[in-house]
């Protein structure tokens, strides 16, 4: 019996033994694998696009490139996609064009289907990029707004940051939405594609999207236009700086300076001034300054004096931005009274006037 045990047990450490070696091996061959074929990568990477470049250069020779597909498909790829950020006009339009000459666009199409995610982003990723030829775009068709659905969040952004750029206006305001009721790292990757189209967005899609009275909404719709930096004709803002959510206040006040003046916004900001809650005090301050409200000269002085450093401070910067009234108003606090405002004020002077002036 214990014989019997002793050599199923030796059999066993044999068997174990076997496959330990054999995954040791795979992993050793995978491993030469992968080194070999980083150093044919690297080799093969400034040829490919040494090639492009005399591609775009005008030479129309493609033996080069297709030969290069022979020898390594994926480093073709990779050089298309380094070339993204460093070409515009006709040399965009020719390199995309690449994908219909060398008929990729096909081949893209098939990987998006793959159970590889990786394979699948790196087809949606050149697939957006040679979006912006419009052979491609036709050539795709509803590719990238069908993905705009998929389960991957990468291809989702993916798709929809191409539609932002080269999309249709209906296709664009999807995006828009899309942008709104996502994460706050969704709606900072689609604010910059979608900034060229503020202004046509402003029209219909971001009042729509601040009058649906969902918080998370209109608190996403102002990030975005704060995001955007862009003056708007917006109307109704003023209802957004005395709105109940402190948030949606904030970032209603920072949106002010984007927009066309109006008694309406400026009665806002100065009721802002003496909002309890100090943010976004600071805020309609820092808004005082910008849009030179001397109105509010009044209200900043109670600011400086409310105890609050922070707010004091960006009162103080206001009224420094408010000359010459304001200029008078910060030597009279800095002639006597607290000592905290007294020092204040001193230095906001020091600052800001010219050396010499009185």
């Amino acid at each position: 019996m214990t014989e019997t045990v002793l050599r199923a047990a030796a059999v066993l450490m044999g068997v174990y033994a076997v496959v330990i070696f054999a995954l040791f091996g795979a992993a050793l061959i995978r491993g030469l694998r992968w080194k070999e074929q980083t150093r044919q990568t690297a080799a093969l990477l400034p040829q490919i696009r040494g090639a492009l470049v005399d591609y775009l250069a005008g030479k129309d020779d493609l033996e080069p490139l297709r030969r290069f597909l022979k020898m390594g498909r994926a480093d073709v790829l990779t050089a298309i996609l380094s070339f993204q950020n460093a070409v515009s006009g006709s040399a965009r339009d020719r390199l995309c064009g690449l994908a219909l000459d060398l008929e990729l666009l096909f081949e893209w199409r098939h990987e998006i289907r793959s159970r590889d995610v990786a394979r699948r982003r790196a087809a949606f990723a050149v697939i957006s990029f040679v979006y912006a030829f419009e052979p491609c775009r036709r050539a795709v068709g509803d590719l990238l707004a069908d993905s705009l659905e998929d389960r991957d969040w990468e291809v989702r952004v993916c798709s929809a940051q191409a539609l932002a750029r080269f999309g249709s206006p209906a296709e664009v305001v999807v995006v828009f939405r899309i942008a709104a009721g996502e994460s706050l790292l969704t709606r900072i990757l689609l604010a910059g594609p979608l900034r060229s189209h503020a202004l046509e967005l402003s029209i219909a899609a971001v009042p729509d999207e601040l009058r649906s009275g969902d918080v998370a909404r209109i608190l996403a719709t102002l990030q975005i236009v704060v995001a955007w930096e862009r003056a708007l004709p917006l109307s109704g803002l003023d209802e957004l700086m005395l709105h109940p959510e402190r948030e949606i206040r904030i970032q209603a006040l920072r949106v002010a300076p984007l927009v066309t003046a109006s008694r309406e916004n400026e009665s806002a900001v100065m009721q802002s001034l003496a909002d309890p809650d100090p943010e976004v005090a600071m805020a309609a301050a820092a808004v005082v300054g910008r849009l030179r409200i001397k109105a509010a000269i009044p209200l900043l002085v109670q600011c400086l004096s409310g105890g609050n450093a922070a707010l004091a401070r960006t009162a103080a910067a206001a009224l420094a931005a408010l000359p010459p009234q304001g200029w008078q108003t910060l030597e009279e606090l800095a002639a006597g009274g607290d000592p905290t405002t007294v020092s204040l004020a001193a230095d906001v002077l020091r600052r800001v006037r010219p050396v010499g002036s009185k």
